[in-house]
């Protein structure tokens, strides 16, 4: 659902920015992108001022698509800068009905959340939401949905479910104290696309683990009239089981967060783009070792697109967070500029 907005909205087909598959044959094709950034971070916080200057190749990713109609197949093959690592982001296969269902098996992406995961779906840079939310992302499970050109339904039944708690598992325990050996998730994900430009989305998605239980609810909004478009989000989720978070080796057993965006996006030309979002988070931890805390920010993102040809993308954007942990503020300025070359 959130993919077919995005791939459909005013910002892609003005700026005439796509992924284009290259055939091999009737049955093998492929595409991707590479990404690449410099970016610049100034935070003033209460316990200190920090500033960073980073320049990389944020991302690169080959996509195989296989068509043996009536089944499909798709493996992601990735390079992140941030884990340094290549692995197989999806990997998955459906068999497609002719009244409009499919199944898919494999792993894939969650039906859940406005923003899209890659880069080439984003309307600017950075993501709504930089602390932790209860999200889902990649996971291994079993998919139905039906699609018609009004209305989305898709049941998802998988491994696992809140990407925060548990990350990129297989079937299981992956050596790393984070896991849940029993744990399994369950999605739900409904969306109706109306005439006039309006759609609307609901998703649920929810896990039952070993060491706890968690459960988000996500729906958003979108509206596409000319060369705008417009987007609100709410999310709300809830979770006891026990994590380890912000990489500090506390376990965190109980966590409420809510978040929320708006978005505006305008297509003044069939080259460029500019974009304006707000987004908030709050949430509520509690800690075995710190005994729990609180936390809330508002982001403001500006960002410009400008697209060269129908391959390369030249992103800029300014943002500014103003948050709390606790009683101690944090104010993070950040500006980027991203390049991103498809496929």
């Amino acid at each position: 659902m959130k993919n077919k907005i995005a791939i459909a909205s005013a910002f892609l087909a003005a700026s005439s920015f796509s992924m284009g598959e290259i055939v091999i044959n009737d049955f093998l094709s492929f595409e991707g992108f590479v990404d690449m950034s410099y970016t610049h971070t100034d935070v003033d916080a209460d316990l200190g001022e920090a500033s960073d200057n980073s320049f990389q190749i944020d991302q690169v990713e080959i996509d195989w698509l296989f068509d043996f109609d009536p089944v499909t197949a798709q493996v992601d093959l990735e390079y992140e800068e941030a884990g340094d690592s290549l692995e197989v982001e999806q990997a998955f296969a459906t068999y497609h009905m002719d009244n409009g269902g499919a199944i898919t098996a494999g792993r894939y992406a969650s039906m859940l959340g406005f923003e899209a995961f890659e880069p080439t779906g984003l309307y600017q840079y950075s993501f709504a939401y930089d602390l932790g939310v209860l999200l889902p992302g990649y996971n291994q499970g079993v998919k139905f949905t039906y699609e018609t050109d009004m209305t989305f339904f898709g049941f998802s039944v998988q491994d696992s479910t809140i990407t925060d708690a548990y990350d990129n598992r297989l079937g299981g325990n992956d050596n790393d104290d984070t896991t849940d050996d029993g744990g399994f998730g369950l999605e739900a994900a409904f969306g109706y696309y109306m005439d006039n430009g309006l759609s609307f989305f609901v998703g649920a998605a929810t896990e039952d683990g070993d060491d706890g239980d968690s459960w988000v609810i996500n729906s958003y909004v979108t509206f596409e009239t000319g060369a705008w478009i417009f987007a609100a989000e709410v999310n709300y989720g809830e979770s006891d089981m026990d994590y380890q978070a912000f990489g500090i080796g506390s376990d965190v057993d109980d966590v409420e967060i809510l978040s929320a965006l708006i978005m505006a996006s305008f297509a003044y030309s069939e080259q460029g783009s500019l974009t304006g979002r707000i987004s908030y988070i709050d949430g509520e931890e509690s800690d075995a070792v710190l005994g729990g805390y609180d936390y809330d920010y508002l982001k403001y993102t500006i960002a410009h697109a400008w697209a060269f040809t129908d391959n390369l993308l030249l992103v800029t954007e300014v943002s500014f967070a103003d948050g709390e942990i606790d009683s101690d503020d944090i104010d993070t300025l950040s500006g980027a500029v991203e390049l991103l070359f498809s496929f």
